[in-house]
């Protein structure tokens, strides 16, 4: 009779731990599903905003006039892709006058303030950026008539700031200022929306690195202005800070008018530097 009890006692444990299992398997995605929620963008209200903004400013939702294009989760966090694409193109009446990147959790999270024309044709730009820790990225216009409007996505990655470059000084410093343009759209048909990336050899040291051979700290050294124009009108103007990452790049669109691009590039340690592309080539150039 004990021995009956017995069985049907275990029978009745080993049915349970059955069913707990299958209750565990079934509440497990759910709960990493909880647990992958972005979090609340406390850092933005309590801190970032006003480093750019009055408390009666109204920024509106931006999601019906622009998207933001970011990875969920960065394979490289010194290097992380980011595009703002704009639904509608430049015009003389209604144009994007700038556009803010920020990064909540940056040390600095300004990344920089891009200034547009109608020259410039359609405001849709990409670059690359720093990101220090799990954090908002965020994109905010400004229309030439003062309204705001602001998109962002959450982003997975961390120690961008601090993340040493892969080249050694001696070879980053040696091509300094060295620059590139692509020419991705180009046609000879004047006032035609084209499309270019700008690149410059530049280590952009945030101030947050060390020698990885004296281990020392590398002191602030980067981009703080680009301008790029066409024909005596600006196309787009940038004033960034260290959250862009090493070797600045900016793919960008214009109203082709024929003549040649010039762009001007100044950094934080007061050096310029200076080339010029023809518009209609289609290769890259230093």
């Amino acid at each position: 009779m004990k021995k009956n009890v017995y069985i049907i006692l275990m029978k009745i444990k080993y049915i349970s731990l059955y069913f707990v299992f299958i209750l565990g398997a079934l509440l497990l995605p759910l709960s990493l599903e909880a647990k992958d929620v972005a979090p609340e963008p406390v850092t933005w209200e309590k801190n970032v905003k006003s480093l750019l903004y009055d408390e009666d400013v109204i920024i509106e939702d931006g999601s019906n006039i622009m998207q933001l294009e970011t990875p969920y989760r960065a394979l490289d966090a010194a290097i992380v892709p980011i595009t703002v694409k704009f639904n509608h193109n430049q015009k003389g009446d209604k144009f994007i006058k700038s556009l803010v990147l920020v990064v909540d959790e940056n040390p600095s999270p300004i990344v920089g303030t891009f200034y547009f024309t109608p020259k410039t044709g359609n405001s849709s730009l990409t670059t690359r950026i720093r990101v220090d820790k799990y954090t908002y990225v965020r994109a905010i216009a400004e229309y030439n008539d003062g309204r705001k409007f602001m998109i962002s996505n959450y982003v997975k990655a961390a120690g961008g700031c601090s993340a040493p470059s892969l080249a050694d000084m001696d070879s980053i410093m040696a091509r300094l200022g060295k620059m590139k343009m692509k020419f991705i759209e180009t046609t000879e048909v004047s006032n035609t929306v084209n499309k270019a990336k700008f690149l410059i050899s530049h280590p952009n040291y945030s101030g947050l690195q060390f020698n990885q051979l004296t281990r020392a700290e590398i002191p602030a050294h980067f981009v703080n202005y680009i301008k790029i124009e066409q024909d005596g009108e600006v196309i787009l103007e940038a004033v960034p800070d260290i959250s862009l990452s090493e070797d600045p790049s900016i793919t960008f669109h214009y109203l082709n008018s024929g003549g040649p691009i010039k762009v001007s590039v100044k950094d934080s340690e007061g050096q310029t530097f200076f080339s010029e592309f023809s518009s209609l080539q289609k290769i890259s150039k230093y």
